[in-house]
């Protein structure tokens, strides 16, 4: 009897976490009662399931066996204490332990019979979840029911929404895969473990993790589940299908510089970008993403809007452009004006210049596709100083940030705010800040990293509950996730021929497929609807005139006839001395310059270090129509740019090869404040009054008219 009960106790607790594997199966492959999908295929824990099932089966048979000789050994101690085979007992009174017994043997066949009962139970829900799961043909079970699963099993969300756990949670569930994947094997003698631990143990914990999660889209739901889909074909088969594609754009943070501390190296394996791919990849155990890392040292948001939108791409993402767009270009974006002077208010100067940079780069992005889903747009604030004396001038890239990424859906994560106050008790510990330069080292990278990721972990749960909604809810409530263009397209395909222009713009603003008007000092609420609605307008003339409903899968057209920019665009020496065979009819003294140091500062260009030097290039009989010309350049310090100037000059070339001048421009090559102290890399953009038709020839010069020093770093001269 006490082996019975032992084992009867053994089989109730099996039993229970059989029912909450079921219960656990049912949510991941099965879920909602309104759901629809039925697959071919069983989920790793569907086999799990049935390999424990079988081994309770074995174990209750085996149970059952035993108390059927159990149930023997109580007839023959019956015979042995009463006499009862032939019914008629030897003695009138059973002893006390034998009442006993015969009591206790009572309620253990009730429980036995119970338990029976309810396997019985438990192997039906087999069949009908491998008829629901697996849609087994071999089973001759059926049900009146049909099958449903608000996930298929190769989705990611059939995985993540079963485990109703918040991100913090899943953060704590999985930390120890999360620490084995930060290992960067390029640095293992220089970043111990325990270092490691001890960060996102102690004080880079879960609850802290959180603020690092500045927004999260509320209704940019079809852009996420675009780079979902990606994702999930990646995982499925990747020999047919690439990594999903990150482009980041940045500033010398971006790129690494000072994260190797006082070593010599290449400080892009060391940075935040690659520390990203890392922890990616590694967690998952395949190259789910390829993170290109497009940051030049010296720049701020302006050169990145320009490498966005003439597709200023390496060769992997020149043909669909990248699935998600990181804009990192924080510390550069915070600079102050050095035109400012002491008496400006220096915060309400930086949120100006910080809105003026960022907002273009966002708009920018967000319509790099025609007819296509956009980019995934993040902002990943690595910022945290020092560039100013008040706190409140630092703060006011990270507000404005928020404010844009609200206005325009986008992500927003900041490491700033994730250790500010960590950094302010104790601004001499080197581990997330150095206060005498804004180039931290390695562990402030990493925790950049895992800011990135615990925020991504937590807006692929978002996503997962605004699908869950979406699956179940009824079509009258459905909209409340707003869909893709691609499903708006074709949605609007479906109405009649007379309403479908009327219909597709009310697809436009029922799924916001539309930018707002610019956040400006000029957008007042009196007059905030009407700017929507012009937006709104502008968003559906361009889908009418690129005939968006007939559309294929999208490729890039280059609206440039000439794009370099040293480094992002991969113009190092070879290709401007390439560029200089190709299109210069006069060159005095200008040539291919590299000044870098220690393989971080984009100093690479086009110079001339002699004055009164000339260059003269000449675009023949031009392929495509140009509208402007955007000039790339160094603006620097010291006495070697001192009164640096050049003079352009665009000429149109007409019959007899006369000259007709349509544009002259000057630029500095030097900061007019004398106490500025940085080099910049820096855009202007020239628009003609008069585009240059396809079959045109024009010559653009450039004088150095004051000055021994100016270096150009890049070129453009596109349609628009």
């Amino acid at each position: 009897h006490k082996e019975d009960e032992a084992k009867i106790g053994s089989l109730e607790k099996e039993l229970e976490e059989s029912r909450k594997e079921v219960k656990l199966l049912k949510l991941q492959s099965n879920g909602s009662e309104n759901g629809n999908y039925i697959t071919s295929e069983k989920t790793e824990d569907v086999l799990q399931w049935e390999k424990t099932h079988k081994e309770d089966e074995a174990k209750i048979g085996s149970l059952e066996k035993e108390l059927e000789e159990s149930r023997k050994e109580v007839k023959l101690l019956k015979l042995q204490s009463n006499g009862s085979e032939n019914g008629n007992y030897i003695t009138s009174e059973k002893t006390e332990d034998v009442l006993q017994w015969e009591k206790t043997h009572k309620e253990d066949e009730a429980k036995i019979g119970s338990l029976e009962k309810e396997l019985e139970e438990s192997r039906k829900e087999v069949k009908m979840l491998k008829l629901q799961s697996h849609g087994s043909e071999n089973e001759n079970y059926t049900t009146s029911e049909p099958a449903t699963s608000v996930f298929r099993p190769n989705e990611i969300c059939s995985h993540l929404h079963s485990q109703s756990l918040t991100t913090s949670q899943l953060w704590k569930k999985y930390l120890p895969e999360i620490m084995n994947a930060s290992i960067n094997p390029e640095f293992l003698a220089d970043e111990k473990n325990d270092t490691r631990r001890e960060l996102l143990e102690q004080v880079l914990t879960p609850s802290r993790m959180r603020r690092s999660a500045i927004h999260l889209p509320t209704f940019s739901h079809g852009i996420i589940k675009n780079v979902m889909e990606i994702v999930e074909r990646r995982i499925q088969d990747p020999k047919k299908n690439p990594p999903l594609q990150i482009a980041v754009f940045g500033g010398s943070v971006t790129i690494g510089r000072g994260c190797l501390g006082k070593k010599k190296g290449n400080g892009g394996l060391c940075a935040w970008p690659k520390r990203l791919e890392l922890l990616i990849n590694q967690f998952v155990g395949m190259e789910l993403v390829k993170i290109h890392n497009l940051g030049v040292g010296g720049t701020d948001s302006s050169v990145g809007t320009k490498i966005v939108k003439y597709w200023m791409y390496p060769d992997e993402l020149m043909k669909f452009g990248p699935d998600v767009i990181i804009n990192g270009g924080s510390t550069n974006d915070a600079l102050p004006s050095y035109l400012l002077t002491p008496e400006d208010d220096y915060v309400i100067a930086t949120a100006d210049v910080v809105r003026n940079r960022l907002q273009p780069f966002i708009r920018t992005a967000l319509q790099t596709k025609r007819c296509s889903t956009q980019p995934l747009v993040i902002h990943v604030d690595d910022y945290l100083g020092p560039q100013q004396k008040q706190l409140l001038g630092e703060l006011q890239y990270i507000s404005v940030m928020s404010q844009l990424a609200r206005w325009y859906d986008t992500v927003a994560i900041s490491y700033g705010e994730l250790v500010r106050d960590v950094v302010y008790q104790n601004t001499d510990d080197p581990t997330f800040f150095n206060k005498k330069d804004v180039h931290y080292g390695r562990w402030a990278h990493q925790t950049i990293a895992w800011a990135v990721g615990f925020t991504t972990m937590n807006l692929v749960q978002n996503y997962c509950s605004d699908e869950y909604i979406t699956r179940t809810a009824s079509n009258t409530t459905r909209s409340i996730v707003h869909g893709s263009v691609e499903e708006v397209i074709e949605a609007s395909k479906k109405d009649d021929a007379a309403d479908n222009d009327e219909s597709l713009k009310g697809s436009i603003r029922k799924h916001k497929l539309y930018l707002p008007p610019p956040l400006t000092r000029e957008l007042l609420l009196g007059s905030a609807t009407v700017s929507f609605d012009t937006a709104l307008n502008d968003a559906h003339k361009s889908f009418v005139e690129y005939d968006c409903t007939n559309y294929k899968q999208e490729e890039f057209f280059s609206p440039c006839i000439v794009k370099w920019i040293s480094t992002p665009g991969g113009f190092r020496i070879p290709q401007i001395n390439q560029f200089l065979r190709t299109y210069a009819t006069n060159n005095e003294n200008w040539g291919a310059e590299n000044q870098m140091k220690e393989g971080w500062g984009n100093k690479i260009g086009l110079a001339t270090s002699v004055a009164n030097s000339t260059l003269t290039l000449r675009f023949q009989k031009i392929t495509n129509s140009v509208k402007t010309l955007t000039f790339y350049f160094m603006r620097s310090y010291g006495d070697k740019w001192k009164d640096s100037l050049v003079k352009i000059t665009v000429s149109r070339i007409k019959e007899n090869d006369n000259a007709e001048v349509v544009l002259e421009n000057t630029i500095s090559g030097v900061w007019e404040n004398v106490n500025a102290t940085v080099s910049l890399t820096l855009t202007e953009t020239m628009v003609f009054e008069k585009s240059f038709m396809k079959g045109e020839t024009f010559t653009m010069k450039v004088d150095l008219i004051s000055g021994n020093h100016f270096k150009i770093m890049g070129i453009f001269l596109c349609d628009h």
